[in-house]
């Protein structure tokens, strides 16, 4: 008959203490503390440059349209002759590989569309006031000019406002459900395509708020 030590005996029927137990759990909530905040930034970060990926996208897709439509530019919505409405979204889909590219992975309330045309730049042919298309040569300065971005909110810029395709310009009212304010969903930036073609995150204080002109960023 084997026999065991005295000292193995001692430690094969030791187990944790309370104490050890309380410390290996404050270590984790510890590291849990110091984690958790970094893990939700990088996951943020990773939407928002899957959202610029998605303005960059309807970007190109515009432009296509505008070459295949003697440099005018695709109207922000228009009214077909059985009162059917088609918006910008969807005269942009046949250049776009997935329907998604709409939709901003951070928008957790809209389900067809996260991005806003500048409604100074294209023309609304639901308006009854509304001009003709506007053409790519009125368009002074593209690069300093916002073409689409994030919108989904109110006046206040905390009211949802879901299913909007306008970004109506800092002096414009929200005058019907499509209008709607540039919503700073990425850690208080907003996601822009600019009508040269490159894309930009900026604050609402850089592009929208106490401007001078009011809509610098928005007339053509």
């Amino acid at each position: 008959m084997s026999i065991i030590p005295p000292t193995l005996k001692y430690f094969s029927r030791r187990g944790f203490t309370l104490i050890e137990l309380l410390v290996v759990l404050a270590v984790i909530a510890v590291l849990a503390a110091l984690l958790l905040p970094a893990l939700s930034r990088a996951r943020q970060k990773g939407l928002q440059t899957v959202c610029l990926n998605n303005a960059r996208q309807q970007g190109m897709a515009v432009q296509l349209y505008i070459d295949d439509n003697s440099q005018i530019l695709p109207p922000v919505a228009y009214t077909l002759p059985n009162d059917d409405e088609v918006n910008w979204a969807l005269l942009l889909n046949p250049y776009l590989k997935s329907l998604k590219i709409h939709l901003c992975p951070a928008d957790r309330f809209s389900t067809n569309c996260s991005y806003g045309l500048n409604e100074l730049a294209f023309v609304d042919l639901t308006d009854p006031a509304s001009h003709a298309p506007t053409r790519l040569t009125a368009f002074h300065s593209p690069a300093t000019t916002i073409m689409l971005g994030d919108v989904g909110v109110g006046d206040d810029f905390i009211e949802i406002r879901t299913e909007t395709y306008k970004m109506v310009a800092p002096t414009s009212e929200l005058n019907d459900d499509a209008d709607s304010r540039p919503s700073d969903r990425h850690h208080q930036y907003a996601n822009l395509g600019w009508m040269d073609g490159h894309i930009e995150a900026r604050k609402l204080a850089q592009f929208y708020l106490a401007q001078t002109p009011a809509n610098l960023w928005f007339s053509p």
